[in-house]
């Protein structure tokens, strides 16, 4: 269960459920099954599943705990500091909305890379589109409407991997607790 978590970055509780239940493991719930995983990973490894309610949906993902290097480093082993500056970018535009759960055009994203500091410019829209896919494809972000995935008008949102392992970031950046998810955690 806990290897399929960590392989989809994010599940909702359908899959878990059908995961455990095709598992026919001693536990007798997947509430139960989180709870045991999480006595051991938290304490060796600093690591938690957490749920997180969207639109009266539970979506599971394995975050870290810890304020630590591993945690710090995380996007730096897959965007460089270009990237970095602008994948701020998008979620501090995330955060200045006072929407409950925003969206933004596809597009509007992308063109975010034109406020970016000169230093950190990314200079083609190829390589902006680049980055969100990568957000995509990452679950940090999701598609909620406007047809192909591929197309500049499609609406995007945080996804549920997004507000549990960004919910720091984002309450630092003025996001109200009370504009924030509900999150659940697993603990015996």
């Amino acid at each position: 269960l806990l290897q399929r978590l960590m392989a989809s970055h994010c599940l909702s509780n359908e899959e878990a459920q059908k995961i455990f239940d095709d598992l026919k493991v001693r536990n007798n719930s997947l509430e139960e099954a989180f709870e045991t995983i999480n006595a051991e990973l938290t304490k060796g490894f600093g690591l938690e599943i957490a749920t997180v309610v969207l639109e009266k949906q539970k979506y599971h993902a394995v975050i870290n705990l810890r304020n630590d290097d591993v945690a710090a480093n995380a996007f730096e082993s897959s965007y460089n500091s270009h990237e970095r500056a602008f994948v701020r970018k998008i979620l501090e535009q995330f955060c200045s909305s006072d929407d409950k759960h925003p969206s933004f055009p596809k597009k509007d994203l992308i063109n975010l890379r034109n406020e970016l500091e000169d230093s950190f410019k990314i200079t083609t829209v190829d390589h902006a589109k680049t980055v969100v896919e990568r957000l995509l494809d990452q679950q940090f972000l999701r598609i909620v409407s406007g047809g192909r995935r591929d197309s500049m008008q499609v609406e995007v949102e945080m996804a549920p991997r997004g507000y549990l392992e960004l919910s720091t970031f984002m309450t630092e950046r003025g996001v109200s607790h009370d504009n924030m998810p509900q999150f659940l955690f697993h603990r015996s």
